[in-house]
């Protein structure tokens, strides 16, 4: 099975409507939230807060799950309408 980002570009895929669906979606939050703690545990970071690259963040899902552990991260995505659909207390530039 292909993966679809490798037969068409992102838009088709990671469009307004997706993104939507995705952070609705309280099983996919649910899921994200944990694989973000497992992450964090698997990194051995220090006690201090950390500056974490998020490549892939969508709509910052594991991002707000960093802020809960003080951390300060930076998120990169392919899809602006997914960084679009993003939590209002988290900031983004685009460009």
């Amino acid at each position: 099975m292909v993966r679809p980002e490798y037969s068409s570009p992102p838009e088709f895929f990671y469009n307004e409507d997706e993104a939507k669906k995705y952070i609705r979606n309280s099983r996919i939050r649910e899921i994200q939230s944990q694989m973000t703690e497992r992450a964090i545990e698997l990194l051995v970071l220090p006690d201090t807060p950390c500056l974490l690259l998020d490549i892939g963040c969508g709509s910052g899902l594991s991002g707000m799950t960093l802020n809960e552990f003080d951390h300060f991260w930076i998120g990169i995505d392919i899809s602006i309408h997914m960084i679009k659909k993003k939590n209002s207390k988290i900031n983004i530039f685009c460009k």
